[in-house]
């Protein structure tokens, strides 16, 4: 077992009543036992943060290849407009 180490420390009340509604047989098992659980979620926070960066940074690029493909799309558009409209000046003129 871990040594333990007695220390004195100044907490807000609104923290006191905190650590007292955890389940625990006294004060100091239960302030142990909240910060054990702080220190063995750190990693997973840290590696849950990284899978989120990891999927922001994907969807950025499928972002970037839509709107390369909607700016395709987009010229594509203005010269079938532009041919249409001289489909439509040749037949006025034939006319």
């Amino acid at each position: 077992m871990e040594k333990m180490i007695q220390k004195s420390v100044r907490i807000p009340s609104s923290l006191v009543e905190f650590v007292d509604s955890q389940p625990g047989a006294d004060f100091s098992k239960k302030l142990i036992g909240i910060l054990t659980e702080y220190k063995n979620g750190e990693l997973e926070r840290k590696l849950m943060l990284q899978r989120y960066d990891e999927q922001i940074a994907e969807r950025k690029k499928r972002l970037d290849s839509l709107m390369q493909k909607i700016g395709s799309v987009s010229l594509i558009s203005r010269r079938v407009d532009a041919l249409f409209e001289e489909l439509e000046t040749a037949e006025a003129v034939r006319q």
